[in-house]
């Protein structure tokens, strides 16, 4: 009987459990970065410098829509944070915020035009990204726009 009940205890406490959600982006250019959440946001007020959430991956109705801004992101390259250069934040700006257990990390989508140089859209990461730190996101494409027409 005691051997039943602990039985029962013990099913009880790990259907309980949730099972985290994990996800995994897989850049083009070999790095891979794993997180959990991700919720992305736009600039509300540009004096205040405040953020709305447009989007959240815990909302499990969206997980379509998460799964397509993941694809969009595998298609970029992870350079040297030397590539990235400064940008005013506005209204056509996102921020997508990564969560995970350990911490938070961010990739500022600032700017909408091509860079002269390199042709492509440059988007920065905060944090750690394979062998960089705070590198510098290229894509082919305007992230931005693709990704509020996602959400």
């Amino acid at each position: 009987m005691k051997k039943i009940v602990i039985l029962f205890i013990a099913l009880a406490f790990l259907t309980s459990c949730k099972k985290s959600k994990g996800y995994e982006i897989k850049f083009r250019s070999g790095e891979s970065y794993k997180f959990e959440e991700l919720s992305v946001k736009i600039i509300d007020d540009e004096e205040k410098m405040t953020t709305r959430e447009i989007f959240n991956s815990l909302d499990d109705k969206d997980q379509e829509k998460m799964k397509e801004i993941i694809k969009l992101l595998e298609k970029c390259e992870v350079v040297d944070g030397g590539y990235a250069y400064d940008s005013i934040p506005d209204h056509e700006s996102l921020l997508l915020e990564f969560k995970n257990k350990k911490n938070e990390d961010m990739i500022y989508m600032y700017d909408t035009k091509r860079d002269r140089n390199t042709k492509k859209f440059h988007y920065t990461f905060s944090g750690s990204l394979g062998k960089y730190d705070s590198p510098a996101i290229f894509s082919d494409e305007d992230l931005i726009s693709k990704i509020k027409s996602i959400v």
